[in-house]
């Protein structure tokens, strides 16, 4: 899935780079699921929550931007250290986005709307140094995955080449399980929480 993903966007960068402008971004990412009453955190709520460290997934993303039309491939992540470093795990989320810039991707009010599909998985962040600790083996594939849609809307304000933005997406998780490189097992779902707040700042080239 990974390997997929980066090959559509370098396929993007060559076709479309040319003629449309480039976007490269950072971006933190908080997943939530519905409480009790049934309702998802409000854009305030997920605000403080980010301002506060909560559960947050650090990364970036590159955009292309033709017209209004945008191409996109973002990677977040959150690592849980353990205290032997070697056994650290991380979660991450890889997601392949197409985008419509209502107003155009560079104007000052840039209210846009996002589609994409992503692969979150769980794993050792370095597999070497995990095996070598658990004198085991480990193939390429994570310990969890699975592939999940997702669709929303957001809202960015441009100034120049500098801009901010902040969007909300439902995700929806896939039940077609992943099929490791062996190509005869498949690999333990990871669920996927069905809504995700994005706070993010970006360079438009």
């Amino acid at each position: 899935m990974k390997r997929t993903l980066l090959v559509l966007a370098i396929v993007a960068l060559l076709t479309t780079g040319a003629f449309g402008q480039i976007v490269l971004g950072i971006t933190g990412v908080q997943y939530y699921e519905k409480d009790a009453s049934g309702n998802l955190p409000t854009l305030s709520q997920a605000w403080d929550d980010f301002k506060d460290g909560t559960g947050v997934y650090w990364g970036g993303y590159g955009e292309l931007i033709l017209h209004k039309l945008g191409l996109g491939l973002s990677f977040n992540q959150q690592t849980f250290s353990d205290p032997i470093p070697a056994l650290d795990m991380w979660n991450y989320d890889v997601n392949f986005f197409l985008s419509y810039h209502i107003l155009g991707g560079r104007s000052f009010i840039d209210p846009f709307l996002q589609a994409g599909i992503g692969e979150m998985a769980y794993d050792y962040k370095d597999k070497a140094a995990a095996a070598a600790e658990l004198s085991t083996s480990f193939t390429e594939d994570p310990l969890f995955a699975s592939i999940y849609y997702d669709f929303g809307f957001g809202l960015g304000i441009n100034l120049g080449g500098i801009g901010i933005f902040a969007k909300g997406m439902w995700n929806v998780q896939s039940n077609e399980p992943i099929t490791a490189q062996d190509n005869y097992t498949t690999l333990f779902p990871w669920p996927v929480m069905p809504f995700k707040w994005v706070f993010g700042a970006k360079l438009i080239l």
